[in-house]
C-alpha cells in the first residue's frame, strides 16, 4: 500500500470528522440553548441543520476507512498478478461481473434522507410567514420542498428493482475478452415475469473524461464504438438465480483495451441490459475487462504495432463476426424499433428524410433547466447590488444556451436526396434556407457526435457531409439514437453510390477529433502503475489539512463564547469590544465641558454616565433628550448603538427609561399626545413603517403619554395582524408599557402565538426585558409552571418556560415542574416580599 493512498485515507477522515463533531455540537446546542441564541429563527431547523453537516462528516469518515480498505485489496492484488489486469477486481478474477446498479438504491435514499432535512428545515422556518401572510412566493417554496420527492421516487425504484431481480451478475465464457474475439457469456437474474419485447442488450466502449475540480469539475462519456441486439424470451435459460440471458457480442480487432490507469481519462466497456416488462422495468449495467493478452495479441501483426499507432485498419475475421470496427465500417446497420426520422418519397422520385422538432426529449429539457437557471442568476444580477457590468456580460452568454434550447425544441431539419444532390434544410419558427451539394462534390456523409453529457447514453449525434474542398456541413443534428445516426448515414451513401461506412467519426461536437486514449503497453514485463508517495502533494495537503482545522477550531471557539455570552444575559447580543470608561461623579465643571461639546458627544457621555447609576448625569440626559438641541440629532454611531443596548438591559428601571427617551428622540418624536396620534395614525396607514410604528408607539405609552388610546391598537396588532413581523414588533413595544395588563398580554402571546419568533420574544419580555417591576413579573410564576406541568406543553415551550422562572426568580433549580411547584409553594411569597421591599426601579439586568 503506498503511503500516500493512507495519507490521504486518513486526511479524508480527518477532514470529515470537524464536520461530524461540529454538526452534532451545533445541533444540541440548537436544542438545549436559551431563546436569545435562536431568536431570529427556529431551534428544530437549527437542529436539522447541524445534523445534515454530520451526516455529511459521518459520510466522509466511512468513504475513507471503506475507501482505504478497497485499496488495500487492489494493491495486494496488483503486486499478486502484475501483467494481469483483468484479475485486479475480485469479481473479475471470479470469472463474473457484478452490477454497477447493485448499490444505486443506498445512495438514493441518502440522497432522499438529506434532501428532506433540507427541505424541512427550509419549511419551518420559511413557510408559515408565507402563508399567514398569503404570499405568492410560499408557492415557490412548496415547490422547492418538493424536490425531495424526485430522490425518493428513484428510492423506491431502486429498491424494488432490487428485490425483484435479485443480485444480478454477468458470468463470463473466458477471461478476459480481447479484440478480434467474442465477448460472450450469461447476465443471471431472478425474472418473475415474462418479457414479451425481449431483453435489449448494448456494448459499448466508452472513454470517460474528467476535467477541472472541486466545484467546477466535469465528467464526459464518449462512447468510442457501440454494437446492440435483442435477445428473445424464448431463447432465455434457467441460471441460478432462476433466468439466464445469452450474450454473445464480437468485439473489432482494433478495440481499445479497458484502462483505469488515470481516474481523469477512463477507457471502459460497459453491457447494458434492459427489458420492459409489467411494473419496474428491468434495466442493468456491467463493466467488462477487454485486455489483450499475449496470445490475442499474436494473431495478427497489426497489433504487434498496436502501441504506436493510431487506430489500426479493420479486420475481418471470423471471431470478430460483423462488429463494427473502430475506424471504419462497412457493414449493414438495421433501422432502429422508434425512429424519431421520417423517410418518403418525393413529387420526383427523390428520397426526404425529416427530422422533427423536439426530437430529442432528453437535451432538450437539460438545456431547458440550464437555460432557467442561467438565466435566473441574470435576474438576480440585474437586480442586486452587483456592478451592472456583470448582469450584461452573463446576459450575453445566455444567448447561447437559449439558442440552443429553441434549436432544440423548435428546430426541425429537411434531406433530400436524390438527382444528383443532396439538399438540405434548418428550420426554426418557419425561418431556413436550402443548402445544396452535388454528389460529385462529396467526399464522405459521416455520423458524428453531438452534445455529449455525463452519462453516455444520453448524448447525441448529428449527420454531416464532408466535401472535397475540406469542407464539413451539418444535415441535421441532435439525433438521440447512435443506431438512427449510423442507419441514415447508410441510406444516404446508398442514394449517392458512395462507399458504405457508417462508424461514427470520433469527433466533438465542434469537428475536433479526439485525442488518443491511453492504453498500457504490451510487454511481459509490464508492471502496474502502483500509487508513490508525493512530498509536495503530503506538504501541501497537511498545510491545507492545518488551515482548515484552525478555521473550524476558531469558529467553535466563538460559537462556544458567544452562546456562553447569551446564556448569561439570555437576552442578548455580545457587547462592542470598544475600551470603556468608568467616570467620577458628575461636578460642575463636568457640566460646563459636556456643553461645549456636539450634541452627539454630549448624549453619548451623559448615556453612559447614566448607565454607570449617576444620577444627576441622568437628570441632566433626560432634560436635554426632548430639546430642540436635541431632538432627530442624535445619531445611532458604533459607539451609541453599544450605549443603547447597554441601557436597555440596565439594572436601573430609570435608565431603561432613558433609553426608551432616547429612540423616541433618534426617530424624531416627541413625548405629546400630537405625536402619539400621528403614531396610531401612520401605523394604520403606511404597512411599511408599521412595524416600527407600533414599537415606537409602546415607548410612548410606557413614558405616559396617550396610553388609553395606544394600549387598545397596540393589543390589536399583537393579537390579530396577519403579518409576524408585526406581531413580534407590537410585542416589543408593550415590553415598554409596564402594566399589568401589558404583562398579561405578553404571556398571552407567548403562549397562544402561531409564530415560534413571537412567542420567543414574549417570553424575554416576561422574563427579563422591558420596563416591569420584579414584583409584577413575580406574579407570573405560578403561569409558567402550569405551562412546564402541562403534557401538552412542546418541549421548546417547556425550555423557555424554566429559562423565565430562572430569571424572574433568580433561582437555580432543575428543570423539573414538581421541584419548582414545590418551591414556589414554600418561597413563593417570601421572594415576592423581597422585591418588594428593594428599590422600586431595581430590576435584574446586566449592569
Amino acid at each position: 500500500m503506498g503511503q500516500a493512498s493512507k495519507a490521504g485515507a486518513v486526511f479524508l477522515f480527518v477532514f470529515g470528522l470537524p464536520f461530524f463533531g461540529f454538526g452534532l455540537f451545533f445541533a444540541f446546542a440548537m436544542l438545549s440553548s436559551s431563546p436569545a441564541i435562536h431568536k431570529s429563527g427556529d431551534p428544530i431547523a437549527g437542529a436539522i441543520f447541524g445534523f445534515v453537516f454530520a451526516l455529511i462528516g459521518a459520510g466522509l469518515m466511512f468513504g475513507a476507512i471503506y475507501g482505504y480498505q478497497k485499496l488495500k485489496q487492489e494493491d495486494a492484488s496488483k503486486r499478486a498478478n502484475p501483467g494481469a489486469p483483468w484479475l485486479w477486481r475480485s469479481d473479475w478474477a471470479n470469472g463474473k461481473s457484478l452490477s454497477l446498479t447493485r448499490n444505486s438504491a443506498i445512495g438514493w435514499w441518502i440522497g432522499t434522507i438529506l434532501g428532506s432535512m433540507i427541505a424541512v428545515s427550509v419549511v419551518i422556518t420559511a413557510l408559515p410567514p408565507l402563508l399567514r401572510n398569503s404570499d405568492p412566493k410560499a408557492l415557490i417554496l412548496i415547490g422547492f420542498c418538493l424536490l425531495p420527492l424526485i430522490p425518493l421516487v428513484g428510492a423506491l425504484r431502486a429498491t424494488i428493482r432490487r428485490e425483484r431481480y435479485g443480485e444480478t451478475y454477468f458470468e463470463f465464457s473466458s477471461l478476459p475478452f480481447s479484440p478480434g474475439r467474442r465477448v460472450s457469456g450469461q447476465i443471471q437474474l431472478r425474472l418473475p415475469t415474462l418479457a414479451p419485447h425481449g431483453v435489449d442488450l448494448r456494448l459499448s466502449c466508452i472513454r470517460r473524461i474528467v476535467t477541472g475540480s472541486g466545484k467546477e469539475q466535469t465528467t464526459n462519456e464518449i462512447v468510442l464504438w457501440q454494437d446492440q441486439k435483442n435477445v428473445r424470451q424464448e431463447t432465455l435459460s434457467v441460471g441460478p438465480l432462476g433466468t439466464a440471458i445469452p450474450v454473445d457480442f464480437g468485439v473489432p480487432q482494433d478495440a481499445y483495451e479497458t484502462n483505469h490507469d488515470k481516474v481523469s481519462d477512463q477507457l471502459l466497456w460497459i453491457l447494458v441490459a434492459k427489458a420492459d416488462v409489467p411494473g419496474v422495468d428491468y434495466s442493468d449495467k456491467f463493466e467488462l475487462p477487454v485486455f489483450r493478452t499475449e496470445a490475442s495479441a499474436g494473431s495478427t501483426a497489426a497489433a504487434a504495432n498496436f502501441t504506436t499507432s493510431g487506430f489500426a485498419p479493420s479486420f475481418s475475421s471470423a471471431a470478430a463476426g460483423t462488429a463494427p470496427a473502430f475506424e471504419s465500417d462497412s457493414s449493414e446497420v438495421s433501422a432502429p424499433r422508434n425512429p424519431k426520422v421520417v423517410v418518403s418519397m418525393t413529387d420526383d422520385g427523390s428520397t426526404e428524410f425529416f427530422f422533427p422538432a423536439f426530437r430529442n426529449p432528453g437535451l432538450t429539457l437539460g438545456l431547458f433547466a440550464f437555460t432557467v437557471v442561467w438565466t435566473g442568476v441574470v435576474y438576480f444580477l440585474a437586480h442586486s447590488q452587483a456592478p451592472w457590468f456583470f448582469a450584461v456580460v452573463f446576459a450575453v452568454f445566455d444567448l447561447i444556451p437559449i439558442y440552443g434550447f429553441l434549436q432544440s425544441a423548435f428546430g426541425s431539419a429537411r434531406i433530400v436526396v436524390g438527382k444528383g444532390k443532396i439538399i438540405s434544410w434548418h428550420n426554426m419558427f418557419g425561418v431556413g434556407a436550402p443548402c445544396e451539394i452535388l454528389f460529385s462534390d462529396i467526399q464522405a456523409v459521416v455520423a458524428g457526435m453531438g452534445l455529449q453529457g455525463a452519462n453516455a447514453n444520453r448524448g447525441s449525434y448529428r449527420v454531416q457531409v464532408q466535401t472535397k474542398d475540406g469542407k464539413n456541413l451539418s444535415l441535421a443534428d441532435n439525433i438521440s439514437d447512435r443506431q438512427e445516426a449510423r442507419w441514415v448515414v447508410g441510406e444516404i451513401e446508398k442514394l449517392a453510390g458512395l462507399k458504405t461506412d457508417t462508424h461514427v467519426a470520433l469527433q466533438d461536437s465542434f469537428g475536433h477529433d479526439y485525442s488518443r486514449p491511453p492504453q498500457r503497453q504490451m510487454s511481459a514485463t509490464s508492471r502496474p502503475t502502483l500509487t508513490r508517495p508525493n512530498k509536495m502533494a503530503a506538504i501541501l495537503g497537511t498545510a491545507i489539512f492545518l488551515m482548515w482545522m484552525g478555521f473550524v477550531v476558531q469558529k467553535m471557539n466563538t460559537v462556544r463564547h458567544t452562546t456562553s455570552a447569551q446564556r448569561s444575559s439570555a437576552v442578548t447580543n455580545l457587547h462592542s469590544g470598544s475600551a470603556r470608561i468608568t467616570y467620577a461623579p458628575l461636578s460642575d465643571e463636568d457640566v460646563e465641558r459636556i456643553q461645549q461639546l456636539s450634541v452627539q458627544k454630549q448624549a453619548e457621555e451623559l448615556l453612559e454616565r447614566a448607565i454607570e447609576h449617576d444620577p444627576r448625569a441622568l437628570d441632566l440626559f433626560e432634560q436635554n433628550i426632548e430639546s430642540a438641541d436635541w431632538l432627530g440629532k442624535i445619531k445611532l454611531t458604533e459607539r451609541m448603538k453599544e450605549l443603547e443596548r447597554r441601557s436597555e438591559y440596565s439594572t436601573d428601571l430609570r435608565v431603561r427609561y432613558a433609553n426608551a427617551d432616547l429612540n423616541l428622540s433618534m426617530d424624531g418624536w416627541q413625548r405629546t399626545d400630537e405625536a402619539a396620534d400621528k403614531l396610531i395614525e401612520r401605523a394604520r396607514s403606511d404597512a411599511q413603517y408599521r412595524a416600527t410604528a407600533v414599537y415606537f408607539m409602546g415607548m410612548m405609552a410606557g413614558r405616559g403619554v396617550a396610553y388609553d388610546r395606544i394600549y387598545p391598537a397596540l393589543l390589536e396588532y399583537a393579537k390579530h395582524d396577519p403579518s409576524e413581523g408585526v406581531r413580534v414588533w407590537a410585542v416589543e413595544g408593550m415590553r415598554y408599557l409596564g402594566t399589568d395588563e401589558a404583562l398579561d398580554q405578553l404571556l398571552d402571546s407567548f403562549e397562544n402565538d402561531p409564530s415560534n419568533l413571537v412567542r420567543n420574544r414574549a417570553g424575554c419580555n416576561v422574563s427579563d426585558c422591558g420596563n416591569f417591576k420584579r414584583a409584577q413579573r413575580m406574579r407570573m410564576v405560578p403561569y409558567l409552571i402550569s405551562l412546564t406541568q402541562d403534557p401538552g406543553t412542546t418541549p421548546q415551550m417547556r425550555d423557555w418556560s424554566f429559562l423565565a422562572l430562572h430569571e424572574i426568580t433568580d433561582e437555580k433549580l432543575a428543570n423539573d415542574a414538581s421541584v419548582w411547584q414545590n418551591w414556589y409553594d414554600q418561597h413563593g411569597n417570601e421572594k415576592l416580599v423581597e422585591f418588594e421591599k428593594a428599590d422600586w426601579w431595581r430590576v435584574r439586568g446586566d449592569e
